[in-house]
């Protein structure tokens, strides 16, 4: 099946989605302080101030900040390897093709937006 896509429009998203991997990543070497994960977690361990309770609170803000962007990396990873593939720019819920705005707003979109709706509303359960 054919995504429905030109092929300007599939380098575009191609290029959104690169674009938004590199900031992503950016982001996360800076939370990271240029570490690895492992690391950065060892240093806030070590961390002694004199306030234990808002160190605790603000490791944990830490953790689930580089953890977001970890799964916002991996979303985008894989978009792109979705990319690849004949059945991108399709509802993998319904199969009907993703509006190309959608797209161009969440190239790692995997529902258009009636089924993305019932898939919210059901985990809301």
């Amino acid at each position: 099946m054919t995504t429905g896509l030109t092929p300007a429009q599939h380098a575009l998203l191609e290029t959104e989605l690169q674009l938004a991997r590199r900031r992503l990543q950016q982001t996360l070497d800076t939370q990271l302080e240029g570490g690895s994960r492992v690391t950065h977690a060892a240093a806030l361990l070590a961390d002694d101030p004199h306030d234990a309770r808002e160190h605790d609170a603000e490791r944990e803000l830490d953790f689930a900040r580089t953890d977001q962007i970890e799964a916002q990396l991996r979303e985008i990873d894989a978009a792109l390897q979705r990319l690849r593939q004949p059945g991108y720019g399709h509802c993998q819920d319904c199969d009907c093709a993703i509006p190309f705005d959608r797209l161009t707003h969440q190239p790692q979109a995997l529902r258009c937006v009636e089924c993305q709706t019932e898939f919210e509303a059901a985990q809301a359960d």
